[in-house]
């Protein structure tokens, strides 16, 4: 019997100091029929001459720059020939047995709309816990399975996520036609685009969770969520975003008492950055308090905004 075709969907902008290792561990990989494809979204450096250096092992695509990870990946979407699909970052690194294992799983589970398998950060030669070992709600479903491979019902999978988020763009095989049901990614994110996908396509059914690490996340300084700011108000947008698309009032509540959360998170980014005004705003949508960890957040904000009104003004006399 013909095993089914996966297609592995690498977006690259300025990724040239990491493409070639991160494709070796694509083609390395003990799985085939494989396709390989680099959706390359308007890079200036040398991303274009690497991933046209592997031949015909690896489709080559280009697009203008988009300004995120959503177009360049729906783009290979579009493109997409294989019955599952994965996205994969161009810094990352696959580790032997990632699709083979994670096939396996969903040919298993014929129920099971995607499969998400564990990972760990590294910089340079440090290597961080396993993720899934961070989260406390699924590590009770990985000590109950004996630490195998198990399946999640989907209301339970999209209430995990909420709480924490233990998945990330690299780590799920779909299947295709769930993706393409789904629209793909949302272009109006500028982040979190992998989390709003993820999360949608959970809506559709059960979810394998493989507990071995399957890759590894490379962490340095261009990585997208360094940048605090831009990270919380994505973060705010796909939450909200998906409780207009949720169906069930309890986890309704849940994403936006998780925006809520990040709203303050934003208030206290923009004051550490000296944008009293944009904090100030915020405060309409924050208050009243939830709790008292909200309650002291509050306060602690608002004398820091009050003294950086201060010192602004006395900044701006002694100037004139």
């Amino acid at each position: 019997m013909d095993k089914p075709l996966v297609t592995v969907i690498v977006a690259a902008y300025n990724a040239a100091n990491y493409l070639e290792e991160t494709l070796h561990t694509i083609l390395d990989q003990d799985y085939s029929p494989l396709e390989i494809i680099v959706v390359d979204d308007g890079s200036t450096d040398e991303t274009a001459a690497i991933a046209k250096s592997f031949g015909n092992r690896v489709r080559y695509r280009y697009q203008q720059n988009s300004g995120s990870c959503a177009s360049p990946r729906n783009h290979g979407l579009a493109a997409a020939r294989g019955e599952y699909v994965t996205f994969f970052d161009a810094d990352d690194l696959m580790l032997p047995g990632k699709i083979s294992g994670q096939v396996e799983a969903l040919e298993t589970h014929s129920e099971a709309v995607f499969c998400v398998g564990n990972y760990r950060n590294f910089t340079g030669k440090t290597k961080s816990a396993d993720h899934f070992s961070t989260c406390p709600e699924l590590s009770l479903h990985l000590s109950t399975s004996c630490d195998s491979s198990f399946v999640l019902e989907a209301h339970e999978c999209r209430n995990i996520l909420i709480s924490e988020n233990f998945t990330i763009a690299s780590s799920p095989l779909f299947r295709t036609r769930t993706v393409v049901s789904e629209g793909g990614f949302n272009t109006d994110l500028k982040a979190c685009e992998d989390f709003h996908l993820i999360y949608r396509t959970a809506t559709h059914g059960k979810v394998v969770i493989v507990p071995e690490v399957l890759f590894e996340r490379r962490l340095h300084d261009t990585n997208m969520s360094a940048d605090s700011e831009r990270m919380l108000r994505n973060l705010i947008a796909s939450r909200l975003s998906l409780a207009q698309h949720e169906t069930d009032p309890v986890l309704v509540k849940h994403l936006d008492k998780r925006a809520q959360r990040y709203r303050r998170s934003l208030q206290s980014c923009l004051i550490n950055k000296g944008q009293f005004g944009g904090a100030f705003a915020l405060y309409k949508d924050t208050l009243p308090p939830r709790s008292l960890s909200d309650l002291n957040h509050d306060i602690r904000q608002g004398i820091k905004l009050m003294l950086g009104h201060f010192n602004d003004g006395k900044i701006t006399r002694r100037s004139d």
